[in-house]
């Protein structure tokens, strides 16, 4: 895996805000982000709550999502994908969910108020694996509620495509996924694969795996 270093200042993505443990939902009244975090997800909150045809369960996505979804984006910014991954200098920065998408419209409001790399962002759901892969797919998240096989079969498909896999389900990166976020002491974290992210053709940004490196050495002073 390639590492690469930048020089901005910004935090890699929100600071993790707490959840209870119950369903590793985030407590509302213990919500802590970065300045760009928490304006990234103000503006999402925000924007959906504005939209009239938006049912209340969408409007209500949990803030563990939010956050998430934010890990999304910021991962767009932290990870450089070779030039091969756009066919043609105006194409999007597209984010794929595999599976039921648990980000009600968060992701949809981030497309239609960010850029990455000074492109336009879209956000594709995926139902079911094509015999040949989505095209132009450069995130794929694939929440914890896909079944596991269907899991294996997704980064199969995408196997040495230039193409983030995110996932959520425990052992995530053991089983071949680029990034896996999680919950620890009520906040939301990321460890990453970097074989992975290698075989993918990505360059990981020294800033996140700095944070990462960070988080380990406070679990294992636990």
């Amino acid at each position: 895996m390639r590492r690469w270093s930048d020089r901005d200042d910004r935090a890699p993505g929100p600071a993790c805000p707490d959840a209870s443990a119950p369903g590793n939902r985030l407590r509302p009244h213990h919500f802590h982000t970065t300045a760009i975090g928490f304006l990234l997800i103000a503006i999402v909150f925000a924007a959906v709550a504005g939209r009239s045809s938006v049912s209340p369960a969408q409007s209500t996505v949990s803030r563990e999502y939010a956050i998430k979804a934010a890990f999304l984006y910021n991962f767009g910014q932290y990870v450089r994908w070779p030039a091969n991954a756009f066919g043609d200098p105006g194409d999007p920065f597209v984010i794929a969910v595999l599976g039921p998408d648990p980000f009600g419209e968060t992701l949809n409001v981030i497309a239609s108020t960010k850029r990455l790399g000074g492109r336009n962002v879209v956000i594709q759901r995926i139902d079911a694996l094509e015999p040949e892969p989505e095209a132009r797919c450069h995130i794929l998240f694939i929440p914890d509620g896909v079944a596991t096989p269907r899991q294996l079969e997704a980064m199969g498909r995408f196997r040495g495509a230039p193409v983030l896999v995110v996932g959520e389900t425990p052992g995530f990166t053991g089983r071949g996924g680029a990034i896996e976020l999680y919950i620890r002491h009520n906040k939301v974290r990321f460890r990453i694969d970097r074989q992975a992210a290698g075989e993918h053709q990505l360059a990981i940004s020294s800033r996140l795996l700095d944070l990462e490196k960070r988080w380990e050495e406070e679990s294992s002073r636990d």
